[in-house]
């Protein structure tokens, strides 16, 4: 919808000064009263959930960034359904939205905070990974220090933890909450050293639940996305011979994609019987393979010099069906519940 009047800026920019004046409320009618003129903007979403977030509403939160997810936002809707689903105990799934943000937008410090976070409860070595992965894209960032200091807390590294305290203090001298976290750490008992290392409890066997699934439809969505736009660039190309070679770097390319997402998936994702826990999942990666068989068939009766656009067309129409499976899987998952 046009917004010839920039009413969505303005209700922005007011919901932006009613929240820093810690009207809350306020700031939360204003974008919902804009939403009701501007459903399908995705940006008015996120902020509405990051609103939600601080007023401690975090089942709403999570349902506004739902919605902007739906409706394409990049990474900043998965960062705040990550953070809405750690403050719902919702571990796993935040994993996997976190995730998604960092692999949406890999230079953003943002997104390896929040999936610091996510597995900082869980998984804190891995929680320490992610945040030392933010402190590299933003070493001048307080945030990034604090949530590394935090992590090398719960994985009892002090040392560590003590070093990132005093440089984000240093970038941040106001910070309210540095000096406690740093008397914490000086007045450990006695026999507890400071190089000490504990061993950490994970989870050895997650349950399958919305955060595995959701992983294999994002892993074969990118596959079957790549191979959908490849096969049109195809279809509308001319029938020359050296095309045979553009069809089998694509089957490269793919192959190469959905072995990337199936090493990527999370902990607990890969399953036996797996068409009994997630069938779409399956069938969207039958239609898959279909897809990049016939391509290959095809690519090899063009390099033979034969023209065959009936098995083009199959490959297309295999691709579509992963496409959509796997669109309206994750329409399961993240639409907001009505």
């Amino acid at each position: 919808m046009a917004d010839p009047a920039g009413s969505v800026d303005a209700a922005l920019v007011r919901a932006a000064r009613l929240t820093d004046e810690g009207k809350l409320r306020a700031a939360i009618a204003v974008l919902e009263s804009t939403l009701e003129a501007y459903p399908d903007h995705s940006t008015l979403w996120c902020r509405l959930a990051a609103a939600y977030l601080d007023a401690d509403e975090a089942s709403e939160s999570l349902d506004a960034a739902k919605r902007a997810i739906v409706l394409g936002e990049r990474s900043w809707a998965h960062r705040l359904a990550s953070l809405a689903l750690v403050e719902l105990d919702r571990h796993d799934e935040a994993i996997v939205s976190a995730r998604e943000a960092v692999r949406r937008d890999p230079d953003d410090w943002r997104g390896f905070v929040t999936l610091a976070e996510a597995l900082a409860r869980d998984e804190p070595e891995q929680a320490v990974r992610a945040a030392r992965a933010a402190v590299e894209r933003a070493p001048t960032e307080p945030r990034t220090h604090e949530v590394l200091g935090d992590a090398a807390m719960l994985a009892h590294d002090w040392m560590l933890a003590e070093q990132c305290y005093r440089d984000a203090l240093r970038l941040d001298p106001e910070h309210p909450d540095l000096p406690t976290k740093l008397a914490r750490l000086a007045h450990r008992p006695a026999d507890d050293p400071r190089r000490k290392r504990r061993p950490v409890r994970t989870r050895t066997d997650p349950a399958f639940g919305k955060a595995q699934r959701a992983a294999w439809y994002l892993a074969v969505r990118r596959a079957a996305v790549w191979q959908t736009v490849g096969l049109l660039a195809l279809m509308v190309a001319s029938k020359e011979p050296f095309l045979a070679w553009f069809g089998f770097g694509l089957v490269l390319f793919v192959g190469f994609l959905a072995w990337r997402g199936f090493v990527g998936l999370p902990p607990g994702a890969r399953v036996p019987n797996l068409f009994r826990r997630a069938p779409l999942v399956v069938v969207s990666g039958v239609a898959l393979g279909v897809s990049v068989l016939a391509l290959l068939v095809w690519t090899v009766l063009m390099a033979l010099g034969s023209v065959f656009t009936s098995v083009l067309v199959v490959a297309v129409f295999a691709a579509l069906v992963a496409v959509a499976n796997t669109w309206f899987g994750l329409w399961r998952i993240w639409a907001p519940a009505r």
